[in-house]
């Protein structure tokens, strides 16, 4: 019988093969030339409205330059714009979705959907609720935009 470590060495590699094949199902579909984490980060601006660099950081749990390297790019496609709320504190600086990245936006969800389609086509409805159940139990149901 396997044991404990050799199923959870079996499952790492499996979930590195499952993610690579995730980016290249993203990257052969996508005709734009945003990252998957871009098209994260204009979802959840368009979503939920401004937001500050460290609310990004915390979501993806990255880096602060991680987030800042991101957004530079979107900043500079004009997909985001940089703004200020003197409501919160004159310092802070907002990161805000522009017209252009509304519109990137609807064809990138596109995308998403017909890569999910093609990745889980091999699992019923029922295997997907088991595995987002599952991986809410291992993010410690952490929320998730």
């Amino acid at each position: 019988m396997i044991n404990r470590r050799e199923l959870l060495v079996s499952y790492s590699k499996k979930f590195s093969v499952h993610r690579r094949m995730w980016e290249t199902e993203w990257n052969r579909r996508n005709t734009t030339d945003l990252s998957y984490p871009q098209f994260l980060i204009l979802n959840i601006l368009d979503q939920e409205g401004p937001k500050q660099s460290k609310e990004l950081v915390n979501f993806f749990s990255i880096t602060s330059g991680g987030i800042t390297a991101i957004a530079n790019k979107l900043i500079s496609q004009g997909l985001i714009v940089r703004t200020r709320d003197d409501h919160l504190d004159r310092r802070a600086v907002l990161m805000e979705i522009s017209d252009k990245g509304r519109e990137i936006l609807k064809s990138l969800e596109s995308v998403r959907d017909q890569s999910f389609e093609t990745i889980f086509a091999c699992l019923t409805d029922a295997e997907i609720a088991y595995l987002e159940q599952i991986y809410g139990k291992l993010i410690g149901d952490r929320p998730v935009r």
